[in-house]
């Protein structure tokens, strides 16, 4: 292991990539947690069996990433805010993948291609779940783990759609590498895809990640429309073309409804009645 030289009254910096720096982390919050209090770098010290300048090191930089807090007066450390926002994702994610599941594999049985559920993490979505196609010589597969890319992808220019305005503004900043030769990378063309996105809750890539491989996906709303997951069929350029087909769009539009309804979102009822103002307005022209 790496060892670089601190102040001679301390010990012997680690590399702080190490798996064992990780640990010491972990330990920290997880003393943090259980005492239900906040803590001395002392105390800490004590309990945990390090010694006070490694665990100061530890707090100095967990509180610069927010996942704990310290009071200026009284120099006590507790949890911080985003420990509490990563809890709640967690359990938002798995309460979301258990409800998701009998739809993933109605999605798959009435479309007959694969499904797939993803969740936001900072605004790049993560696959949590997937049903394959049982029907196709053929199947397109998507992996738990995997992250389609924001830009140039159907899941994750959704996800990229509903996620705040820095979080847009940060993935469009970048470089935009190409997946495929049909890749979006122009930023001022997603974010006109973006703008529809909003406004249509659907989004389709056209074998921007892999040639022939198409995916349609619409997103999973709770609360008001603070966006859950994202849900998604994938296959063949045959079977999902360009534009998708409007009863592949809607049976993912049924489901999703019916996700979003269930985590206390309105956001597909206020879709329908928007619809129905705009036809009627079509009507009268």
């Amino acid at each position: 292991m790496d060892i670089q030289t601190n102040h001679p009254s301390e010990e012997p910096v680690k590399n702080l990539n190490s798996v064992e720096a990780v640990k010491v982390a972990v330990r920290i919050l997880d003393e943090l947690a259980s005492a239900e209090r906040a803590m001395r770098v002392t105390e800490l010290a004590d309990v945990l069996g390090e010694t006070k300048a490694r665990v100061h090191r530890h707090l100095s930089t967990l509180r610069e990433m927010g996942l704990i807090e310290q009071d200026r007066a009284t120099e006590l450390y507790r949890l911080g805010w985003r420990v509490f926002q990563l809890g709640e994702a967690a359990g938002t994610q798995f309460d979301l993948r258990k409800r998701a599941e009998p739809y993933l594999v109605r999605l798959r049985d009435e479309l007959r291609e694969s499904s797939v559920l993803a969740v936001p993490v900072n605004g790049v979505p993560m696959v949590i779940a997937s049903v394959d196609n049982i029907y196709a010589r053929i199947c397109v597969s998507v992996k738990s783990g995997n992250r389609p890319p924001q830009h140039c992808s159907a899941i994750g220019r959704v996800t990229l759609a509903f996620s705040p305005g820095k979080v847009q503004s940060d993935a469009l900043s970048k470089p935009l590498a190409a997946e495929s030769p049909l890749s979006m990378t122009d930023p001022a063309e997603i974010g006109k895809r973006l703008a529809l996105i909003r406004e249509q809750f659907y989004d389709f890539s056209d074998g921007e990640v892999m040639l022939g491989v198409n995916t349609v996906a619409v997103p999973i709303f709770r609360g008001g429309e603070v966006l859950a997951g994202v849900l998604a069929i994938v296959g063949s350029i045959q079977n999902i073309p360009n534009p998708p087909l409007r009863r592949q769009v809607d049976a993912l539009h049924a489901c999703a409804a019916e996700l979003s309804e269930q985590l206390g979102s309105p956001a597909y009822e206020s879709l329908r009645l928007r619809q129905e103002v705009m036809q009627g307005l079509a009507a009268l022209r």
